[in-house]
């Protein structure tokens, strides 16, 4: 597990970041790999290992590690994003036999707590290794679902509510289930490849509202129309490898 920093709530939301109500705290414990395009949020949702979250998307709750997720991404209440492994190959599964007295914050007061802080299994190697989660740009995850560690979730995709995705999502595919498959694409076929060419979340909001997002050819042309006159939005980006919070 990598270190964490903690971060004031109000320094990030200064930088354009928001971070929804944490209680009675106000700072947020955040991965010291941790890259932000502003604006962007983290409402309630738990990150470890690393985060790199581009702008405009947002996670409401629940748990995201080791991820890289683009522009405009919508994820829902509990999406749960990247959860490593157990080991499989050793004799045991449980993380007794390599986190050792880090399994639970405990004092001594127990019988056994004399030992149980101190033995350590001479383990070769790691338990497993970590899957880095991808996640494109536009991509809209729904209520509860649970996205497997070191998968890669293409441009534009939708995964319904609940579903538990194991394998690569194409981009702009609709998944559903456990696990989930391809139930339709979100635009028709031959607008995908345009779609992906013109590559529109390069720009902010305010660069395209001359454009008109419920017809989707029209919008692409135009964004096409824009690309040789119109620069690419370059986003404040809150890296706290870098950044004094």
């Amino acid at each position: 597990m990598m270190s964490k920093i903690s971060v004031p709530i109000s320094k990030l939301h200064g930088k354009g970041i928001e971070v929804l109500n944490r209680g009675m705290s106000k700072s947020v414990n955040l991965p010291a790999n941790t890259k932000l395009e502003a604006p962007s949020s983290l409402k309630w949702t738990e990150y470890e290992h690393s985060i790199h979250l581009g702008a405009f998307s947002y996670q409401v709750s629940g748990y995201c590690f080791a991820a890289r997720i683009g522009r405009y991404c919508s994820f829902g209440e509990n999406v749960q994003i990247g959860r490593q492994d157990h080991p499989l190959t050793w004799a045991s599964t449980s993380p007794a036999f390599y986190l050792h007295d880090r399994l639970f914050d405990l004092d001594n007061g127990f019988e056994g707590a004399e030992n149980y802080h101190s033995y350590r299994f001479p383990n070769e190697g790691p338990p497993t290794k970590v899957k880095i989660t991808t996640i494109g740009n536009d991509v809209w995850i729904g209520h509860g679902a649970m996205i497997k560690a070191g998968v890669t979730i293409g441009d534009g995709a939708v995964v319904a509510a609940h579903s538990v995705v194991a394998r690569d999502v194409p981009p702009y595919a609709v998944v559903a289930g456990n696990p989930a498959v391809i139930k339709k694409s979100r635009l028709p076929s031959n607008l995908i490849s345009p779609m992906l060419r013109c590559a529109w979340w390069r720009y902010a909001p305010w660069q395209l509202d001359h454009l008109q997002p419920s017809k989707p050819l029209d919008f692409i042309m135009g964004v096409f129309a824009m690309q040789e006159k119109e620069p690419h939005f370059e986003p404040t980006l809150v890296d706290l490898s870098k950044d004094e919070m």
